[in-house]
């Protein structure tokens, strides 16, 4: 069982030495902590794991760029017995090594591994990548030559020798979608955004940005991307590659009711045990509405009910059945909802304000508000009589420095 405090790790070797001198050239006074997440750094999300849950935030002051840092958070599934009982508690799991200012992006690997990608900032003008088969304990190391898209689904994974990566836009990248086999370090296209793009508009699609990845194990090996479309009807999902391999760019994105002419946002695509499960944010401003889409053969699927939402998405959970839990904006009071595949959306009580994301435990079921506030990460869980404080952690962050895994002790 992983304690409170953070366990020594080694540090990445190489890429991540050089993201570290790279990164670090910058320095600013401590500001005081507002709620807004810096521009540019991707939005707090939280996915289940083959043993736990992970979840990505930003701490810090969150109103100075060079003092706020992308962590990483774990909680074991376990929910019971020796060293577990009340349920296992979260601890920090930040790769150590590379500065973590440009955020973190998450992919969770059926085969237990996860893969986590280093935004960029500063003056890092590509992607450290490191992977853990042991939830934190040991990290490996390896590069994406661009920056990666700041999007919580921006890289996905299929075992030890098929990884999805989607590029930042120009200047930073290509804005396509790469491949990697088992060398972490080596990348190649799989397809780009103009391809997409092309087969999107002879689908009635004007695709406006790639948002992203996935890898499903059924079918077994289709790699999908996603983007945002106007037009059509249906959301902008498209087949692009088999095994890592290229092929013709097929739109395989359900068709949503009543939406012909409205842009279709992708919020998040998620392979699952049994399939995909796509959100999708149909119309934007005051009459968005969410769609939850599943299917087991990457082609037929089954749309959910609307759900109005009327504010913004700030951040996304997925559940262990492929549901998605949202966070939705809020002054001052944010809002939450949850929806599992063949059930309706479903609203949960008010969250506690500064909430960054609402995560879905793998083992109980649980629902907890992560509330960060300056270098403490609060814990909310949500009870018959509503939400209780469960835990508070505090992250050792170097104020002034962007280096060793976003400040935090190794």
């Amino acid at each position: 069982m992983r304690g409170g405090r953070r366990r020594r790790r080694p540090v990445l070797a190489g890429a991540g030495a050089l993201a570290l001198v790279l990164a670090s050239c910058g320095s600013s006074a401590p500001a005081a902590d507002v709620s807004p997440v810096p521009a540019g750094l991707p939005p707090a999300q939280a996915l289940p794991g083959s043993g736990g849950t992970w979840a990505t935030l930003a701490m810090g002051h969150r109103g100075d760029p060079l003092n706020t840092f992308g962590e990483l958070f774990y909680r074991s599934g376990c929910s019971g017995g020796s060293g577990c009982s009340g349920g296992a508690p979260w601890v920090l799991a930040t790769p150590p090594g590379v500065a973590s200012s440009g955020g973190l992006m998450v992919a969770a690997n059926p085969d237990g591994g996860l893969t986590v990608g280093f935004g960029v900032s500063l003056d890092l003008r590509f992607s450290p990548l490191a992977e853990t088969t042991d939830a934190g304990s040991v990290w490996s190391g390896g590069i994406l030559p661009v920056a990666l898209a700041a999007a919580p689904d921006a890289l996905a994974a299929l075992g030890t020798a098929h990884r999805l990566a989607l590029s930042a836009s120009a200047p930073l990248g290509t804005g396509g979608v790469l491949v990697s086999g088992t060398d972490l370090s080596t990348w190649s296209r799989l397809v780009s955004r103009g391809t997409v793009a092309q087969a999107a508009s002879g689908a009635g699609c004007v695709l406006r940005s790639l948002t992203a990845v996935a890898v499903t194990s059924s079918p077994a090996g289709a790699d999908l991307v996603a983007g945002d479309c106007t037009g059509g009807g249906r959301a902008g999902i498209f087949r692009v590659g088999t095994d890592g391999r290229p092929a013709p760019v097929t739109p395989v994105g359900p068709r949503v009711p009543a939406t012909a002419g409205a842009e279709l946002r992708v919020l998040r695509l998620v392979a699952t045990a049994t399939g995909v499960s796509a959100l999708v944010d149909a119309g934007g401003g005051s009459g968005s509405r969410l769609y939850l889409a599943t299917t087991a053969d990457a082609a037929s699927w089954t749309v959910s009910a609307p759900f109005a939402i009327g504010r913004p998405v700030v951040s996304t959970s997925v559940t262990m059945d492929g549901g998605f839990v949202v966070l939705l904006g809020g002054d001052p009071v944010p809002a939450g909802a949850v929806a599992t595949p063949g059930a309706a959306w479903r609203a949960l009580p008010a969250p506690p304000p500064g909430t960054a994301v609402i995560a879905s435990g793998t083992a109980d079921g649980s629902l907890d508000a992560l509330v960060p506030s300056d270098s403490v990460l609060e814990v909310d869980r949500l009870g018959p009589s509503g939400w209780q404080r469960v835990q508070e952690l505090v992250v050792p962050i170097q104020y002034g420095s962007t280096s060793a895994g976003g400040g935090a002790s190794g």
